[in-house]
């Protein structure tokens, strides 16, 4: 894994990095790989050994950063599985398809559905799931021309 510095020559200084907080971090890193593409740069394991304190991942030319939940340290804690998170992540494709391959694949690995992939009035194929971890994806991509 890189350093953190090594993070920096990638980022440009006016930039967007997501937040998430997980129960499981590192099941979340291997989800967020298989299913969304992701792919870990940079982990920071907590004093506990058990639990990630910090991690970075890109997808494309695009930040997310994680940790464990630490309610010892101000009550960080993630969305409740039940309910879900009120804040959506969504990623955009070029490809219509890939937003039904990836929804499939979601759910398949543990995800629930929040909404199944259509066709929308805005142009966009666009389907919304949430992770395992409570935390809710939006995917879209350019309706086919077909």
């Amino acid at each position: 894994m890189p350093e953190a510095e090594e993070i920096e020559e990638f980022v440009s200084p006016s930039t967007l990095w997501p937040y998430l907080t997980v129960k499981g971090a590192e099941a979340a890193i291997a989800y967020y790989e298989s299913v969304l593409g992701f792919k870990c740069t940079y982990k920071m394991p907590a004093e506990d050994g058990e639990r990630l304190m910090h991690a970075t991942l890109r997808w494309n030319d695009n930040v997310m950063m994680l940790s464990d939940e630490f309610p010892e340290f101000g009550g960080f804690t993630g969305p409740d599985k039940d309910s879900g998170s009120p804040v959506a992540i969504s990623l955009r494709f070029d490809d219509p398809a890939e937003v039904d391959r990836i929804y499939t694949l979601a759910l398949k690995k543990g995800g629930t559905n929040s909404q199944e992939p259509a066709d929308m009035f805005w142009g966009d194929r666009f389907c919304q799931f949430y992770d395992p971890f409570g935390h809710r994806w939006m995917l879209a991509a350019p309706q086919s021309k077909d």
